[in-house]
């Protein structure tokens, strides 16, 4: 973790107040900084023999040194990594995560950087969903798309939930940023339920949308997400990532190979912090999308309107084997973790 300074202003502040305040009063003030990776504190000892009344001045030059040790502490509170060793992570979202399945980049940086953490990461990501899962209704009706999406993330059984919504809002316009922020306080409200710890992604722009008043809805998004995290107390991801031309697809719609890369990064810096390997196993990505693409299958078979749905009756009987991808799946995960080392 990077050491975070002092507020110039507070602490440049307190020292020169305090060799003033020396020079001037009969008693001697001390002010001993420490920072350090992982804790920074201010100690303050004012002394003049055995029992010494403070001055309204001294008293304020302490309140001045506690806010600045107070800010000091909640930078380096808030660098922690987000997750933890033998976390099990949902990808919850639309297009942008689907997509993430397929490229590998992602986990392959969280891999990488944590190999003995033995991180196990589930896309759940769906084309055109929202926060409502109504990508995810199939033949049915929205509701049942949002219960599809609560069933995804419990055969998921993560312990983590990475929530990156508002990408398809944004690009639908107000009235579907109006139904953005009623629709994921209903989603969080149901993860908390599930007992999971729940991250927030801040969307980001797309430079090949072309809906009108786009960056206005997504400013709105923006907003959204962070006053949601803000109310509830939870932690929220924002990668102020900004595509260069290689970094998008050729519509400009979705990130590249090179952009997914990209984007693991500042991600990376946040879920699991450390630095980047200066290389990674030939076969990490491809391992990675190998896994992604058994668990795709074990919780959207191809099949699924003759497994589950309304012509089930001819094939239903076939159900019972779609649990076998799990082993599998646990197996490619420690062809992952062997590849990251």
């Amino acid at each position: 973790m990077s050491k975070k300074q002092a507020s110039p202003t507070s602490v440049d502040f307190a020292l020169n107040y305090a060799m003033v305040l020396g020079k001037s009063r009969p008693h001697r003030l001390t002010i001993v900084l420490i920072q350090s990776s992982r804790e920074s504190f201010m100690q303050t000892s004012i002394c003049r023999g055995p029992r010494t009344k403070l001055s309204r001045s001294s008293l304020f030059m302490l309140g001045v040194i506690w806010i600045a040790n107070a800010q000091i502490n909640s930078n380096a509170v808030a660098q922690e990594p987000l997750l933890k060793p033998n976390d099990r992570i949902a990808i919850l979202g639309g297009t942008l995560v689907e997509r993430m399945q397929r490229s590998g980049a992602v986990e392959a940086e969280l891999q990488a950087r944590r190999p003995d953490w033995k991180l196990t990461v589930r896309n759940l990501g769906w084309s055109g969903d929202d926060v409502h899962g109504l990508a995810r209704k199939v033949f049915d009706n929205p509701e049942a798309g949002f219960a599809r999406l609560l069933r995804d993330v419990q055969t998921a059984d993560p312990t983590v939930v990475l929530v990156a919504y508002g990408f398809a809002e944004a690009s639908d316009g107000p009235p579907a940023v109006d139904r953005f922020e009623p629709g994921l306080n209903r989603l969080l409200d149901e993860l908390t339920k599930q007992k999971r710890r729940i991250i927030l992604l801040s969307p980001f722009a797309m430079p090949g949308v072309q809906s009108p008043g786009y960056d206005q809805s997504m400013s709105r998004c923006q907003q959204i997400v962070g006053a949601v995290a803000q109310s509830r107390n939870l932690a929220v991801i924002t990668t102020n990532w900004v595509p260069q031309t290689a970094d998008l697809t050729e519509d400009q719609l979705h990130p590249s190979e090179l952009g997914f890369e990209h984007l693991a990064d500042p991600l990376a810096d946040r879920l699991v912090g450390g630095k980047s390997p200066s290389e990674m196993h030939p076969l990490l990505k491809t391992k990675i999308v190998a896994k992604n693409q058994l668990f795709f299958h074990r919780y959207r078979p191809q099949n699924e309107t003759y497994l589950f749905l309304f012509r089930k009756h001819e094939q239903g009987n076939n159900a019972s084997e779609i649990p076998e991808f799990d082993p599998l799946i646990q197996a490619a995960d420690e062809q992952i973790w062997m590849a990251a080392r």
